[in-house]
């Protein structure tokens, strides 16, 4: 296969460089990634300015945009037919109310307006079991013919060391708020308020992630958030 891959972590970030070992018995990888950090830009694009493409080498590129501009350039200015664009490995869940700002999601969605398969891949910094699970995870995805362009694969490996098993999830309505707090005067910072207390539904990527089960969501354009 030729495989875009991108992140919201910047080219220089480990899950991207992790990935991109992992993918390449799949085929040639090809990057294209930000030049810096772009997590919760969700699918948002640069307007009204040019954007900055570097060319490290044949198979790595870098720019001043956004996850989902790195995507729509990758699939339509370097030439190339791809089969599969993954977004990752970033560095946190993107599970619950995260996949609407998430960047690493977001490649994935502009992905799949150019009818191209996506996979969006997440872990809680436990980067050790994405590299001994990885190939399990991508052999179940191949083997069940998961891959679509009506929907991408939201990926996330759970807490702990090992994985207990693969399963299908939907988004968990986890209780949550926003708020803005003054730290001086005139100047707010956003922080949230997670309420993990109350035990997730099985079969939800919260729940999962929490088990010790790789979770993999159907996203579409439209979300659906299980109440």
């Amino acid at each position: 296969m030729n495989i875009l891959l991108t992140n919201d972590d910047g080219y220089f970030a480990i899950g991207v460089k992790l990935l991109k070992e992992k993918l390449a018995k799949y085929g040639r990888v090809v990057i294209v990634a930000p030049k810096k950090a772009m997590s919760a830009k969700s699918v948002s694009i640069v307007l009204g300015r040019a954007v900055e493409v570097q060319k490290v080498n044949e198979d790595i590129f870098y720019m001043d945009g956004t996850p989902a501009d790195c995507v729509a350039f990758g699939l339509s200015s370097l030439n190339i037919d791809f089969d599969l664009v993954v977004s990752g490995c970033n560095d946190g869940f993107n599970v619950s109310y995260d996949t609407m700002y998430s960047g690493t999601v977001g490649a994935c969605l502009q992905a799949l307006t150019y009818r191209k398969p996506a996979i969006a891949v997440s872990c809680q910094g436990n980067f050790a079991i994405v590299g001994d699970y990885f190939d399990l995870v991508m052999e179940h995805i191949l083997n069940n013919k998961l891959l679509s362009t009506e929907y991408l694969l939201n990926v996330n490996f759970p807490l702990g060391s090992a994985v207990k098993q693969i399963v299908n999830t939907s988004i968990y309505y986890r209780p949550e708020v926003t708020y803005y707090y003054e730290q001086n005067p005139g100047h707010y910072y956003a922080t949230r308020d997670i309420h993990d207390e109350e035990c997730p539904e099985e079969n939800t990527d919260v729940y999962a992630v929490h088990h010790g089960q790789v979770s993999i969501t159907k996203l579409s354009k439209t979300f659906e958030y299980r109440r």
